[in-house]
């Protein structure tokens, strides 16, 4: 796959939800939660809540221009944002580069609620709220932004899936299972790989050591929770599978169905 990284940042309300929502979609490669256009360096969460250092709560955004377009990430970010009166939770598309200018403002030319500019100014937030939903799956419940539109998916595989997350080691249904057939994905039903690559090791998870063909998953690097990993997600859907080992696939089972032979 070819990759032209970009960037862009949205203030949509609360940045966990927004960047949650945008972390799914096809084309992003990684999203990170911080605080822009403020007055002050470097502020901490409560400070920036205190509306003292004039921040707003910002989501990172790098997309590969080969799968989705500036204009496709504003439509899904303009589907889910909600004004608010609280100025770190306000509306906004900040960019980094000048040629997005144009194609930005004409997109919320409509919205005079939404700040529309260069941006001024990005510090990353703590550790601790990156991937918040990912850390906090008790509190999905409680989110103000539909991120379930149109899938029909069980919450398990839709955190799998869509927002990224794991499930439990040795929880799986296909972690211990050896029957003969295609395992596919869970959103389109595309092929992705054999029961006839499948293998047995103590990682707890569904593991295969080739894809069923070399198109049908892509990989990309994922620098979370301080790590750089390998993570692998279906090439049609961009759903999230794993992880790639050394010499195997680990998949996520909520990710996945099972064919017969």
């Amino acid at each position: 796959m070819k990759y032209n990284i970009k960037t862009i940042y949205v203030a949509g309300g609360c940045f966990w939800e927004i960047e949650a929502y945008i972390s799914r979609l096809k084309g992003v490669i990684q999203t990170e939660v911080g605080y822009a256009n403020g007055i002050t360096h470097d502020p901490t969460y409560e400070q920036v809540a205190s509306d003292k250092t004039k921040h707003a709560e910002c989501v990172k955004v790098n997309y590969n221009t080969f799968e989705t377009s500036l204009e496709e990430i504003i439509k899904e970010f303009l589907k889910i944002i909600q004004p608010s009166e609280s100025p770190h939770h306000r509306l906004g598309i900040y960019w980094h580069d000048p040629k997005d200018a144009k194609s930005i403002l004409r997109l919320v030319n409509k919205n005079p609620s939404i700040e529309a500019h260069e941006l001024k100014g990005f510090y990353l937030a703590e550790n601790k709220y990156q991937k918040y939903l990912e850390k906090h799956p008790e509190i999905n419940s409680n989110i103000k932004i539909n991120m379930n539109q149109s899938d029909n998916l069980t919450l398990l595989s839709y955190q799998v899936t869509k927002l990224a997350m794991n499930e439990e080691a040795f929880s799986g249904k296909y972690a211990d299972f050896d029957e003969e057939g295609t395992y596919v994905d869970i959103t389109n039903n595309e092929e992705l790989f054999s029961s006839k690559d499948k293998i047995k090791n103590d990682s707890g998870y569904a593991c295969f050591t080739k894809p069923i063909r070399s198109d049908a998953i892509t990989s990309l690097r994922d620098f979370s929770y301080g790590m750089v990993r390998l993570e692998i997600r279906a090439q049609k859907s961009g759903i999230h599978l794993g992880y790639k080992k050394r010499d195997y696939y680990e998949i996520n089972s909520a990710a996945l169905k099972f064919v017969y032979k």
